[in-house]
């Protein structure tokens, strides 16, 4: 039975997808081929006639998750604008949140796959510098007026965000998690402070 282009995309889709939320979850190295595909509905053999390796659909993953938060900030932005609100803040306020604390699998991969990144090379770097430099021009269109060089507050609130991020994760302490992120989202928003 022949499978149509419309079905090979969705199949492609769903590993992704699968992919994306898994690694976030348990690291690159955690996840295994047979699980992702396990968890996208389709067997082990069908992955090499989507990705020629686990590192490229690791790319593919973390590009995809990347977008989405870009996307997401976006939104967040244009609703604070509505509300009157700071958008940096707004943006920060999400990012820094207890929720994407607790929910790693469906957060950032800047925050749960840039330890990997480094030791599994370049399709991974690849994807996250690209990803960074998405979110990044996020924040640079949304500096407020004023801000001396949005670039280089735009790259301190998204290294004190994705920092503060990481931290906060590592802590066993509940009450120092939320203290970190609470300096983090201060540190991100003081960024754009005109200096």
């Amino acid at each position: 039975m022949r499978v149509t282009k419309e079905r090979l995309q969705a199949h492609r889709d769903g590993i992704v997808t699968a992919a994306s939320r898994l690694f976030r979850a348990r690291g690159v190295d955690g996840v295994a081929v047979a699980e992702i595909m396990q968890e996208a509905g389709l067997t082990h053999g069908g992955f090499y006639g989507h990705y020629g390796s686990k590192a490229a659909l690791a790319a593919a993953a973390c590009r995809k998750s990347l977008a989405e938060g870009a996307a997401k900030w976006r939104r967040r932005a244009a609703r604070a604008r509505e509300r009157g609100e700071e958008p940096v803040a707004a943006i920060a306020a999400g990012y820094l949140s207890e929720n994407h604390l607790a929910g790693p699998q469906d957060g950032c991969a800047l925050s749960t796959l840039s330890g990997d990144a480094w030791r599994a090379g370049p399709p991974l770097n690849a994807a996250l510098t690209e990803g960074f430099r998405e979110l990044l021009s996020v924040l640079e269109a949304e500096a407020p007026q004023g801000t001396g060089d949005a670039r280089t507050a735009s790259l301190a609130a998204l290294s004190a965000m994705v920092g503060g991020m990481v931290i906060a994760r590592a802590c066993d302490d509940p009450a120092l998690a939320r203290d970190v992120l609470d300096a983090a989202r201060a540190l991100a928003v003081q960024a754009f402070q005109k200096t």
